[in-house]
């Protein structure tokens, strides 16, 4: 998903893209911050963050699962998402968002 506003993603982007990523089943660590492009550190604070709040879940074997809470924000922040970008186009009728970079969603 290119980004909303400029050419770095928003806290709103990176957590829409590490939960589209748990949401196509099971995923290790690594695919995760790779698909999502994220640095290493980057992904230790976002993975704890979303499993502190239930949004993601570690299996016994390593993988991440999106919990049903997860499913339901990923939902709710693809939308927002959306109307930030319908509305940039309302204001700015020469907006256009920056080109899709390689991660997924």
């Amino acid at each position: 998903m290119p980004n909303i506003i400029g050419k770095r993603r928003s806290s709103m982007e990176i957590v829409h893209d590490v939960l589209n990523v748990c949401n196509n089943g099971s995923i290790n660590k690594t695919a995760i911050m790779y698909r999502s492009n994220l640095s290493y550190r980057q992904l230790a604070r976002y993975l704890q963050m979303l499993q502190d709040r239930e949004m993601i879940h570690l299996d016994d074997e390593g993988a991440y699962h999106i919990t049903a809470d997860g499913e339901k924000t990923l939902r709710r922040v693809t939308r927002l998402i959306r109307s930030i970008r319908e509305l940039q186009k309302e204001l700015d009728p020469n907006y256009s968002p920056p080109a899709a970079s390689h991660r997924s969603g």
